[in-house]
């Protein structure tokens, strides 16, 4: 697990949003690599969970699902041939 992801180095949350923000993105990285899904763009994850914890959110598991929920084929990334 990352301790501090460079996505997120510019916060302006506080000790307790960084570690639970940090936690979020690890384990929604760990889930979609769990299910098989490892082309999910970080970069929408990284946002989706900041949006969510910008709301107030510091639960890690519950930023997770509002990262992952309702991810569609748009959130994948693009690989050329």
């Amino acid at each position: 697990m990352s301790n501090h992801n460079p996505l997120f180095q510019d916060l302006s949350f506080d000790p307790e949003q960084v570690t639970a923000v940090n936690r979020a993105y690890d384990l929604a990285c760990q889930t979609l690599q769990n299910i098989g899904q490892l082309e999910v763009d970080r970069e929408i994850i990284a946002r989706r969970i900041l949006q969510a914890a910008g709301s107030g959110e510091r639960d890690a598991n519950k930023l997770c699902e509002r990262a992952i929920h309702g991810l569609t084929a748009l959130d994948y990334r693009q690989h050329s041939t």
